[in-house]
Order: C-alpha cells, then sequence, then structure tokens
C-alpha cells in the first residue's frame, strides 16, 4: 500500500473527527445535546476509528511487504510476522506507542520547518520519503500544518467566526467543488417515483433555481512573525499560530458569508438576496427608509416556510443590530435579549440573534435596497464546503530588515446559499 493511500485514509479519518467536533461545538452544553445530534457524532466517530484501523493495518502490511522484498530476510517467517502485526493493529501497546512517536515528529519538523525554511536545508534532505510527504505539499512546495495544530483551528472557528456558529451544513471535502443536486435535488412521493426530462428539484426551493455546485476558493492570510517569537518553545510557537490563523479566517470568513461575490471567495447572503441568481426572493421592504420597526421586524420570520422557521436565526449589519438592541415594547422592556450564558446567542422574538458585520449597512437613500437585517436557517439553507486542510508558506528575504518573517497561511473553504427559499431579508 502507498504512502498516499494510507495519508488519504487518514484524511477521510479527520474530516469525519472535525464534523463530528463541529456538530458538539453548537451546544454549550454537551449533556444537552439532542439525540440526533449525539446519533450523528457517534456515526462519524465510528467511522473514524474504522478509517484509523484500515490506515493502519495498510501501514503494517506495507511494512512487512518491504520486510519480505530484503534478502536477507526468512520467507518461512514472514506469515507468523504479518499475522501479530495485523492483530495490534486499534490496540495499546507498540502500534499506539508508534503513532504517538510519529505524531511528536511531525510537530518537531513543522516548529523545525518554521523556523529555518526546508528548502536546501540538509536536516530535510535526510527525512525518508513519509516524512517528507506528510511535512510538504507537492503540488505547491507549502508547508502542511500537521492535524494536531490545525485541528483546534476549526474547532475554534464555530467560536470565533459568527457566521459558523450559527450552524450551517459543514461539508468535508477534498475536491475543488461540492456537487448539492444530492441535496437540493432529492425527491420523494407515495408509490412511484417518475423522473421525466430534467432532474427533479426541491419544491422548498421554486420558483428559485437551485446551486447545483459550490467552488471551493483559497482564504489566505499573512502573518509576519518576530524572530525572537520563532526561536520560542515549540509549543507557544504552535499556539501564537493556531491563534493567528483562527482569528484572521474567522473574520475573512465571516466578511464572505455575509456579502461574498462568489469571485474567488464563498457567496454571502446579501448578495444572494439582491443581486446574484438563484435570488432569495421573499422579505420584508422598510415602510421608512433606514428605520427598523418591530412589527416588520418580526413579520420577516413569516416570510420564510414552517420548516426553515422552526430552527431560524436572525442575522445583522452592525448598525442595524445597534437599532434593534435599542427597540423596546408598550412596557419600555427591550425586545432584544442578550445572551447570559457563554457560548450561546442573543435572541430576538425567541429565535437565535447574530451581529454579521459584513452584511450592507443600512441605505442612507431614499430607496430601501440593502438587505441589512436577514432570517432563515443555516443549517438547511447554507452550505460551507470545508478542505480541512492549511498550508503554510515561509517569507524569509521581503520583511528580514525588520527582524521579522512572513507566512502564507491558505485554508480552502467555499460556501453557497443552498436552498434560497430557507431566507427572507429585511431591505431597509
Amino acid at each position: 500500500m502507498s504512502d498516499t493511500s494510507q495519508k488519504s485514509l487518514m484524511d477521510k479519518a479527520m474530516q469525519c473527527i472535525h464534523l463530528a467536533r463541529t456538530i458538539r461545538d453548537r451546544h454549550a452544553d454537551p449533556t444537552k445535546i439532542p439525540g440526533e445530534d449525539a446519533a450523528k457524532m457517534k456515526t462519524l466517530l465510528g467511522e473514524a476509528a474504522r478509517l484509523k484501523e484500515a490506515a493502519s493495518l495498510e501501514k503494517s502490511q506495507d511494512d512487512m511487504e518491504k520486510w519480505a522484498s530484503a534478502p536477507d530476510q526468512v520467507p518461512a517467517a514472514l506469515a507468523a510476522d504479518a499475522a501479530a502485526a495485523a492483530a495490534q493493529v486499534g490496540k495499546s501497546g507498540d502500534n499506539a506507542q508508534y503513532a504517538e512517536a510519529t505524531q511528536r515528529r511531525q510537530l518537531e519538523l513543522f516548529a523545525k520547518a518554521m523556523r529555518n525554511g526546508w528548502k536546501n536545508e540538509p536536516w530535510f534532505a535526510g527525512l525518508d520519503v513519509t516524512e517528507k510527504a506528510n511535512l510538504i505539499e507537492d503540488a505547491t512546495g507549502e508547508v502542511i500544518v500537521p492535524h494536531d495544530i490545525a485541528g483546534p483551528i476549526f474547532k475554534t472557528l464555530p467560536r470565533l467566526g459568527i457566521f459558523r456558529s450559527s450552524g450551517p451544513t459543514i461539508r468535508p471535502t477534498s475536491s475543488n467543488k461540492v456537487d448539492l443536486r444530492s441535496l437540493t435535488q432529492a425527491t420523494a412521493g407515495w408509490g412511484k417515483i417518475e423522473v421525466l426530462g430534467a432532474a427533479p428539484t426541491d419544491a422548498n426551493v421554486v420558483p428559485n433555481t437551485p446551486v447545483d455546485v459550490i467552488e471551493v476558493h483559497d482564504l489566505i492570510a499573512m502573518s509576519k512573525i518576530g524572530v525572537d517569537e520563532l526561536a520560542d518553545t515549540d509549543a507557544n510557537l504552535i499556539a501564537l499560530i493556531q491563534d493567528i490563523v483562527g482569528q484572521l479566517c474567522a473574520q475573512m470568513e465571516d466578511d464572505a458569508f455575509a456579502n461574498g461575490n462568489g469571485t474567488s471567495k464563498p457567496w454571502g447572503l446579501a448578495m444572494r438576496a439582491t443581486q446574484a441568481s438563484p435570488l432569495i426572493t421573499q422579505g420584508v421592504t422598510a415602510s421608512t427608509t433606514g428605520l427598523i420597526k418591530p412589527d416588520e421586524l418580526k413579520s420577516l420570520m413569516y416570510r420564510v416556510g414552517g420548516r426553515f422557521r422552526t430552527n431560524g436565526a436572525y442575522f445583522a449589519s452592525g448598525d442595524a443590530a445597534e437599532s434593534i438592541a435599542l427597540l423596546k415594547d408598550s412596557t419600555s422592556n427591550y425586545l432584544w435579549q442578550p445572551s447570559v450564558r457563554a457560548g450561546e446567542p442573543d435572541t430576538l422574538f425567541g429565535k437565535r440573534f447574530y451581529t454579521l458585520e459584513g452584511l450592507p449597512a443600512m441605505t442612507a437613500t431614499t430607496t430601501a435596497v440593502d438587505p441589512s437585517v436577514m432570517f432563515g436557517d443555516p443549517a438547511i439553507g447554507y452550505l460551507v464546503a470545508d478542505r480541512q486542510r492549511i498550508t503554510v508558506q515561509r517569507l524569509d528575504e521581503r520583511f528580514a530588515e525588520l527582524g521579522l518573517v512572513a507566512f502564507i497561511f491558505k485554508l480552502r473553504v467555499g460556501g453557497d446559499v443552498m436552498r434560497p427559499a430557507a431566507f427572507a431579508k429585511y431591505l431597509l
């Protein structure tokens, strides 16, 4: 079995683990995870364990085949050794110790590449083929951020990013595109299902045209790190990288999920609400431009179907959120209710409320045209396509006179509204 195939199995296992963590992070209290989400987590983690066992077994097989190909080996002993190695897969003991040692080695090599670079370095030339493949992306020559470092970044993105924390569908992918037709063009019926000509579409999307494919784009962030910080301990260097990448990527993602135009970035809610087909056509137009009224705001949730309303949430631009926070009922009580528990969103009319800064500010013109407030179910209506992999490129010369080394981090992500009928817009 090739090193590439083993790595592919582990990558698929990590995708399952990250997706399970995404589901877990939606719930601040682990004792209150709904049964459906708990079942999904159990299935994902079970599949991850199976893939891990398969990768370990393939490695044992590969090692035994390499050993058997050596001329000084005794073929009669091969079967017994291979069986013993296979029996250890998934159990504690030498296999677990080997995995732990390999993990530590990968982190050490990554830290060394960050500090000193790797091109034309003697230490890199001395690595074996597997260690080189785990460290460097063949296609681009960029350093691969190990799963132990990248994993916590993907884990914290739902907490740092506003839109991810609202619970959109997350689809781990190893491709540059995600085909949505399995979700948006499914059909059901009593007795017999007939497909006539064009593929069937989700009835809840009509009359809008459903999105068939989501493009995955490069999200690139550059950070300049001082040479003194690079010389710090491995643990501190890794923590610094996780904080930098997590914060930068969360902000960039939120802006794109809110108002991205689909050009080298995800499609945003606001773009699908006003300019780009498939349009979000349903919504409310302010009777007074730039002025939010409680009745209009509350009626917004009723512009979507009942199944989208149950788990729906409000999203508002910064200035719209401020206006909403000041709204009062007839007894001078504020309508907007701030969260009293860490990690839980604010609420409005009993629905989750998020301030999504990237949404357009309320218009200053005489015509209400900007979707500064949106309502909808992100879990059913929006899909985030995650490549679940981060690479980094080191720039030694550019800021050398300042005592800094620049690093360009690349995370691959896409996103789009997959069911326009799941959202409604409030034009202000």
